[in-house]
């Protein structure tokens, strides 16, 4: 797995599917460490949640696009 970007090399991307995929690799679909207490796993759950809903989103104007 590669590792993410630092925040200083991450320019905003030009399209809506390199943002969605810069997003999905700074916080992608994963289990909890157990060594971070409940308000910081709340955090990044939140954070991945974002991450999904624009997924989402994205999902439903392609298949618009199609109908």
């Amino acid at each position: 797995m590669s590792k993410s970007p630092k925040l200083q090399e991450i320019g905003l991307p030009v399209t809506v599917e390199e943002l969605l995929e810069l997003l999905n690799k700074l916080y992608p679909e994963r289990s909890p460490d157990l060594d971070d207490d409940t308000k910081a796993m709340y955090f990044k759950a939140g954070q991945r949640d974002v991450v999904r809903f624009l997924n989402v989103l994205k999902e439903r104007s392609e298949d618009n696009i199609l109908e």
